[in-house]
């Protein structure tokens, strides 16, 4: 009984600190209005950024609407590398988590091509030791790298229909 008691209220806890983390639609409205006024001034800044170290570009990024919630890699195809390699060679940068921009159907991403090729199992085990801080240690390993491009999209998610709704 104590023990189910326990498992309660860790629930309980855990639905009323979403509830508090989750953004109200105005709250979400406002955000993208100042990324929408944010993004297009990378593109009037991208020589800033290009041939410097991604520190640079991070600086603003941080100081900017644009927070930093998930972050995946821009990596070659294993169907055209010799012997079915990957490698990464820049970052995507997502306003949303996943199961956020799912639910919205849209998010906002800056993609950063750098001056680089890591060995893409090489590169995840470099950062999979920083344990939840991996977003952070991805950025800490990019910041001395040169910029190549800059890029950003505010994509939707289509909508998905099923074979019975076809």
């Amino acid at each position: 009984m104590r023990k189910l008691f326990t498992l309660m209220a860790a629930m309980l806890f855990s639905i009323a600190m979403y509830a508090q983390n989750a953004p109200t639609a105005e709250e979400q409205e406002r955000e993208n209005k100042a990324i929408e006024a944010f993004l297009p001034t990378l593109d009037a800044r991208r020589s800033e950024f290009v041939g410097q170290p991604a520190k640079k570009l991070f600086d603003v990024i941080r100081g900017s609407a644009f927070k930093i919630r998930n972050i995946g890699t821009e990596k070659t195809s294993p169907w055209v590398e010799y012997k079915g390699k990957t490698w990464v060679y820049g970052l995507s940068l997502f306003n949303k988590p996943v199961q956020q921009a799912m639910k919205d159907k849209e998010v906002y991403i800056i993609r950063i091509i750098l001056d680089v090729r890591w060995e893409s199992s090489a590169f995840w085990d470099s950062v999979s030791s920083a344990g939840t801080a991996w977003m952070e240690a991805i950025v800490l390993k990019c910041l001395d790298v040169k910029v190549k491009d800059v890029s950003w999209e505010h994509f939707y998610f289509p909508e998905r229909k099923t074979a019975s709704e076809k």
